[in-house]
């Protein structure tokens, strides 16, 4: 593989979230695009995911329990992000990695707005 198509590649390997989470729930890694998840989530690397937050989504804590892949709906204020959780017990981290991307009505609504003013 050319250099040029290694940062092609990497690009889009970068266009959706992704987090990690150590098996104590603290997060060991996110790209650019988790950036937003993390904010609302009220964390950051290195810190742990708040109780509140894996009580929304029982799937990341089951993970350990089931280390089968499963799915996940991040909701945010205008998004919902879809995500497959993959646990990795061989290297000691879960995996959350988003595959789409779905705006809400309420991006559309201020979208019009905005047009209308």
């Amino acid at each position: 593989m050319k250099k040029s198509e290694t940062k092609v590649q990497q690009k889009k390997e970068c266009a959706f979230p992704v987090i990690k989470f150590d098996y104590n729930f603290n997060v060991i890694y996110s790209n650019s695009p988790a950036n937003s998840i993390l904010s609302r989530w009220d964390t950051k690397i290195n810190k742990a995911v708040p109780k509140s937050i894996l009580n929304q989504h029982p799937e990341i804590y089951n993970s350990l329990r089931n280390p089968t892949i499963a799915d996940v709906s991040i909701n945010l204020d205008d998004t919902i992000i879809r995500c497959t959780i993959v646990p990795f017990p061989e290297a000691g981290y879960i995996g959350v990695y988003a595959y789409m991307v779905e705006y809400t009505e309420k991006i559309y609504d201020r979208a019009e707005l905005k047009r209308l003013n």
